[in-house]
């Protein structure tokens, strides 16, 4: 289904909607490409969306761009329950978008992107707003190993699925109308692996889809009682190394600019930041 697009008050074309991610991509692609540590998010969803790995929803996903004239000046990315997604935006464009979307009946309860360009979009909703996470956006710069420790890594097999969940369970969204399957999302193509010392697993680790070179970290969890031990370092550090011999150019991954620990893990093994962003919900009152 195409949507109308929203056309700016200079006359030029300004913000068009779909929820196809084909168009999406054959609009906006390029743009997105152009700058792929920070449009990563857009890359690897609209990939998954592509290949159908997204549940169904009362609501598809909305995928935007903002044209001026014979150049993309930004896009978005929206499935449900998953915050908003702004890439590539100034923040003189929030206002814009914010009315081109309530001309299209969107009004997100969470949205996510640069600090600058989610606190002006915030804003002009103005329905209210509190910050619920500061993320740190980081890229492999040269991969170091980290200190030894006890174990192997295992690349999870759908047999893992109880223990994957349990370690991942921090992740689950909390919206269970509509649940997005991470752990059988990343096992179905065989990117997700274990840390296991005696044969027991003690940490986990996995990769995104590649969509032209790029992949992203995530679900990296160590249960509290497995903490302290270097497992997580060295699963992660597996992982970005099977992502290298892949033939990946672009690693990176996300983090909570909050929790040193993993921040100092991350820039121990060879990540280096590129941008803070930050998740803000809407309609907040106080």
């Amino acid at each position: 289904m195409r949507l109308e697009p929203r056309f700016d008050s200079m006359g030029g074309m300004g913000w068009n909607f779909t929820d196809d991610v084909e168009q999406y991509l054959g609009a906006a692609g390029e743009f997105l490409r152009s700058r792929p540590a920070e449009h990563n998010a857009a890359l690897t969803v609209s990939a998954t969306v592509a290949a159908g790995k997204v549940p169904g929803h009362p609501n598809p996903p909305l995928f935007g761009w903002l044209s001026r004239g014979s150049r993309v000046g930004g896009a978005i990315l929206h499935t449900r329950p998953s915050p908003l997604g702004l890439f590539g935006l100034a923040a003189d464009d929030a206002a814009e978008l914010v009315a081109a979307l309530q001309d299209a009946g969107r009004e997100p309860d969470y949205v996510v992107g640069p600090v600058g360009v989610v606190q002006a979009f915030a804003e002009a909703t103005q329905r209210g707003s509190e910050v619920v996470e500061e993320q740190l956006l980081y890229r492999l710069r040269e991969l170091v190993a980290p200190r030894p420790t006890a174990g192997r890594a295992r690349l999870a097999q759908e047999s893992d699925r109880a223990v994957l969940e349990d370690f991942t369970k921090v992740f689950a969204d909390e919206d269970t109308s509509a649940p997005f399957d991470e752990v059988g999302e990343r096992l179905s193509y065989h990117g997700i692996w274990l840390w296991e010392v005696d044969g027991e697993p003690v940490s986990v680790a996995s990769l995104s889809r590649s969509v032209a070179g790029i992949v992203r970290v995530g679900l990296v969890a160590t249960p509290p009682e497995h903490r302290g031990h270097g497992y997580a370092a060295a699963v992660t550090h597996h992982v970005s190394q099977a992502a290298l011999n892949a033939g990946n150019h672009e690693i990176l991954l996300f983090t909570d600019k909050s929790n040193p620990t993993s921040n100092g893990i991350y820039q121990r093994l060879g990540y280096e930041v590129v941008e803070e962003q930050i998740q803000m919900r809407l309609g907040a009152t106080y």
